[in-house]
């Protein structure tokens, strides 16, 4: 028994002693076989380092390609648009120039998923009351480059002083003429409809430049009329879900400058209107458009306005030709009066059809530049010139504007030279511009001269 029992420990020592030299050994060979490469590792390795030389070639190669790109840029006097890189607009290409089939379709339910979510509609559009969309270069102004950001005391900066400039250039040109000049500022949707926004606000900026354009007008002795009140009073003045006004805001607008315009041309003609209304309508506003939510369900975007579209149509009591008066009054503005029927409530107000030369997206004075470069062919009859403009244009760039000798040299063009024109225009005189229920015009406005015959425009 004592023997045995003397016996154990040894049999367990030397089982232990064993196991861990057998341990140790695994071990080792287990160190030594992790050590090993094994068959195909070698490859592996060869193989992950040429690709990572490959890649570092393209990219070597696509930074040598861009620093050629910049360097013929600068020799063809081009820049890189640094404006168009921080507005997204330069991505934006770039989105078009590798559309794929479906890209535009994933884009419109990427978008009414992030308003169905999140209430967000990008960075152009803002909602303020439930329903109630608004432009957000008409709450922030824009920082364009090559303009002081440092305001004065007065209250303007450079960009102010290039609107003031132009302002002069245009009404001394037209005063030495014998033609008046009228401007209309239309005040931006957040202004007029305030009660709908919210919690949005407007920049003071926006604000101090507006005062200070209005200061320049009345240092100018430059008639403008002041829309504010009248556009509060007949609110809702503008659609929900479009920038633009409606038809109570168009109406309140066309008094008030028919007010002001009607002493400047002695009294009334003789043109009536007559007013045909169509059957209300869903109306996508480019609130909508710009928010690319065009194209969706009501239930994944804001209700469009609802819209009975109403028709304005001169009556003329000509002869065969149906040849009305010659022009006397000039609208030159942006697509604030090629909305709601603008120009023909106007007219009404008037007696008389205007000549409407306004442009989409007209901006600041890029009608004024395009019918100034005409000024040879206006008819003697133009008495009257109305600029109108938004007020979200007083923030934008300033284009160039013609040189004035041009200008004031047609304006001593012999009575021949103008009634040749004057006929010319008469003979071929184009259409004014349907609004659809969308309120996308899709054919330039320039109306004749003269009493040509003109289509009916449908505005909404």
């Amino acid at each position: 028994m004592s023997e045995s029992v003397g016996r154990t420990p040894a049999r367990t020592v030397g089982r232990t002693a064993a196991g861990s030299a057998g341990n140790e050994t695994g071990a080792a060979h287990g160190h030594a076989a992790a050590a090993a490469p094994g068959p195909l590792a070698e490859p592996l390795a060869r193989a992950h380092r040429r690709v990572a030389w490959l890649v570092a070639l393209l990219l070597g190669l696509g930074c040598a390609c861009a620093l050629m790109s910049l360097v013929m840029q600068s020799r063809d006097g081009a820049s890189f648009d640094v404006h168009g890189w921080r507005d997204g607009s330069l991505g934006r290409s770039l989105d078009r120039a590798i559309d794929v089939p479906y890209a535009r379709s994933l884009h419109r339910w990427q978008a009414a998923a992030r308003y169905r979510l999140f209430g967000d509609l990008g960075h152009q559009v803002r909602e303020g009351c439930p329903g109630w969309l608004f432009y957000a270069d008409g709450l922030r102004a824009p920082v364009q480059p090559g303009h002081d950001p440092v305001e004065r005391a007065d209250g303007g900066d450079a960009l102010t002083d290039a609107r003031i400039a132009s302002l002069h250039r245009y009404a001394d040109a037209l005063r030495s003429a014998g033609i008046q000049l009228v401007v209309v500022t239309v005040p931006d949707k957040a202004r007029v409809e305030s009660e709908a926004l919210c919690g949005l606000r407007q920049d003071a900026r926006i604000t101090q430049r507006l005062n200070v354009w209005n200061r320049a007008l009345s240092a100018s002795n430059v008639a403008h009329v002041e829309l504010l009140p009248a556009l509060q009073s007949a609110r809702p003045a503008f659609f929900r879900t479009d920038v633009h006004w409606n038809a109570r805001g168009a109406q309140a607008a066309a008094q008030m400058v028919g007010a002001a315009v009607l002493p400047l041309l002695g009294k009334p003609g003789g043109t009536t209107f007559t007013h045909t209304t169509a059957q209300p309508a869903p109306r996508i506003g480019d609130l909508l458009t710009l928010a690319n939510l065009n194209d969706v369900p009501d239930a994944w975007r804001p209700a469009p306005d609802v819209v009975a579209a109403e028709t304005l149509q001169a009556q003329r009591t000509g002869g065969l030709l149906d040849d009305g008066p010659a022009a006397d009054v000039l609208l030159a503005g942006s697509s604030f009066s090629r909305r709601s029927a603008f120009a023909e409530r106007l007219g009404e107000q008037l007696g008389r059809e205007v000549w409407n030369v306004s442009l989409d997206d007209g901006q600041f004075d890029r009608a004024m530049q395009a019918v100034w470069r005409e000024r040879a062919t206006w008819p003697k009859s133009v008495r009257v010139v109305i600029w109108e403009m938004s007020e979200d244009a007083l923030s934008m760039p300033v284009d160039v504007v013609p040189p004035l000798g041009a200008v004031q040299r047609a304006v001593k063009t012999d009575n021949t030279t103008v009634a040749a024109a004057t006929a010319t225009a008469t003979a071929t005189g184009a259409a004014t511009a349907t609004s659809t229920a969308t309120g996308a015009d899709t054919r330039p406005v320039v109306a004749a001269p003269s009493g040509t015959a003109l289509a009916p425009v449908r505005q909404d």
